[in-house]
């Protein structure tokens, strides 16, 4: 039997229904899970890898720091600056009316600040399981943003990339070197840089680093404590060129921005590492300082960055 219910009668059960609430927002990140009432539309990021990877997603971004924006990443020139990389510009962040915030490691101070404008959260690598906190990261943006495919796409890609730097790499062992001019600073794993050796499957000829130590302030030129860092930088570089490490991988910092490189001849004037057989047999891995100093962990950064290395060690 078929009962037709009346127009008027359909229309107020319609208006006694309760309004469903929009689709709820869960982030994972590292202080722990944000979650909001629905999807925030004006998102600002002051770190540039969730930049990266936002790009990578096609998820739309109201604010950015000043910076220089290419490639992939050239979305967001016409999008509004609110700072630098280290400050905030809170007139800016006014006008953009964000309602989710993404602090950088060099915004970290703003963040009381910022917390006032909107949720404000973060994604600190770990320096001792960097792709673990990598891969949870970017996964989390996916799941978040309703971009799961495009995150297991490219994370995808990332890791047969590593899959065959492992392999290539058995057996093999790295030095990561940081310079800036006539300055070399070696990083093992636990330090910012030394998550190379995870990455590229290559043993570390230094021990690991605690990444939760005190870093002493940095001392005053001439001081004794600035001497007694620069014996301890030149004892580790010794240390170093003893091992015989198959590869040097070097960070030029000078080189940002397309500045000019000094690292090759910093290495070749160094009395100890420019006899090392790696240096001699052209076995220096210099890598993009741009993606791994400004940007870091982005989808499409390590994708390069992987990228970059396995041609250069196969």
């Amino acid at each position: 039997m078929n009962v037709t219910f009346p127009r008027a009668f359909v229309a107020a059960a319609l208006l006694a229904l309760p309004l469903l609430p929009a689709q709820a927002f869960e982030l994972t990140h590292s202080k722990g899970v944000l979650s909001l009432d629905a999807p925030p539309q004006r998102v600002v990021s002051f770190d540039l890898a969730t930049l990266d990877t936002l790009a990578v997603l096609d998820v739309p971004v109201a604010g950015v720091p000043r910076s220089t924006y290419k490639g992939h990443m050239a979305r967001y020139q016409t999008v509004p600056v609110v700072g630098t990389l280290f400050e905030p510009d809170y007139d800016a962040l006014h006008e953009v009316k964000p309602d989710l915030i993404v602090s950088g490691r060099r915004s970290m101070p703003a963040v009381p600040e910022l917390q006032k404008r909107a949720p404000t959260i973060d994604f600190a690598p770990d320096p001792l399981a960097f792709l673990d906190s990598f891969r949870n990261t970017n996964r989390a943006l996916g799941e978040a943003f309703g971009k799961q495919a495009q995150a297991e796409a490219a994370l995808a890609a990332i890791d047969r990339n590593i899959r065959a730097l492992h392999a290539v790499n058995a057996g093999r062992s790295a030095a990561m070197l940081f310079t800036v001019k006539d300055t070399i600073i070696a990083h093992a794993p636990g330090d910012r840089y030394g998550y190379v050796h995870e990455l590229a499957g290559l043993k570390s000829v230094l021990p690991a680093a605690d990444p939760n130590a005190p870093v002493p302030p940095r001392p005053e030129p001439g001081s004794p404590e600035a001497k007694a860092a620069a014996e301890k930088r030149a004892k580790t570089l010794s240390d170093i060129a003893a091992a015989e490490p198959d590869w040097l991988i070097v960070l030029d910092r000078s080189a940002i921005n397309g500045a000019e490189r000094t690292a090759a001849n910093t290495l070749a004037k160094h009395p100890q590492l420019s006899q090392t057989r790696a240096f001699k047999e052209g076995r220096v891995h210099y890598v993009d300082p741009d993606a791994w100093y400004l940007i870091g962990g982005g989808l499409n950064t390590m994708l390069n960055i992987t990228e970059s290395m396995l041609a250069a060690m196969k």
